[in-house]
């Protein structure tokens, strides 16, 4: 998603009060987060915003939910993400010595050892968690007027670890003993022998469809607070110019 921060548009009565109410939301959830209609302007919002003890950022983070309001698509067999994607562009290309500024952040988010490069006007980061059930990759490039950001952090080693284990080992392993064994063996049944084996699947698929959410979901707010707190970094950077 391309955006100018600093857009011109305007915004209705009705649009306002998402605004700052989402705003709102955003300062209790995460406090360090950073067609032409008749109504005030962004940064008009924004001033209204600091008036009643709200930090503006947020302001232009709801913004950007109430323009892109769609979630990231999420798989229905895992129930989350099997891979989450960031990107914005900000107006300006920001000095070299601001991309390092970036660093601590984002390593910071990481939560693991990474490996940054810093080549010229492009900074990478590439890096795994401990349990080596995630990689992220973050990009800041600089040139033809913009400066761009791209995250991307992939969770298909968490989720082949989770749901093959639960559902491949335990799942499987177990109902078709229990379903043969109980069903053929001690009932005589060949329906248990069948439906035993898919119930005991269909919950071992829901066991690990819970909890795999639950850690992707925590990773995609960390790394939504990380794209905006570099966008900030950057806006930051811009405004003061060239080291």
């Amino acid at each position: 998603m391309t955006r100018d921060l600093g857009s011109s548009r305007r915004y209705s009565d009705e649009e306002v009060q998402r605004l700052l109410k989402r705003a709102a939301d955003l300062e209790t959830e995460v406090p360090s987060l950073l067609g032409r209609v008749d109504g005030p302007t962004l940064g008009e919002i924004e001033a209204i915003a600091s008036e009643a003890g709200i930090n503006p950022a947020l302001i232009r983070h709801a913004a950007k939910e109430l323009d892109s309001p769609s979630a990231p698509q999420s798989s229905a067999f895992l129930g989350a993400p099997a891979v989450f994607r960031l990107e914005e562009t900000v107006r300006g290309e920001v000095d070299p010595s601001v991309l390092e500024r970036l660093v601590p952040l984002i390593q910071r988010a990481a939560d693991g050892a990474g490996h940054p490069s810093l080549l010229g006007k492009k900074l990478s980061w590439q890096s795994q968690s401990a349990s080596k059930v995630r990689t992220l990759h973050v990009s800041v490039s600089v040139g033809w007027g913009e400066t761009r950001l791209s995250i991307e952090e992939r969770y298909g080693d968490l989720a082949w670890s989770l749901f093959g284990g639960i559902m491949g080992g335990g799942g499987l392993g177990l109902s078709l003993g229990v379903g043969l064994g109980v069903g053929i063996g001690a009932l005589g049944s060949a329906a248990f022998a069948i439906l035993f084996p898919l119930g005991a699947m269909g919950g071992a698929w829901a066991l690990a469809r819970g909890i795999y959410r639950k850690p992707v979901y925590r990773r995609m707010r960390i790394l939504t607070k990380l794209m905006y707190e570099m966008v900030s970094t950057v806006e930051d950077g811009l405004e003061d110019g060239p080291s």
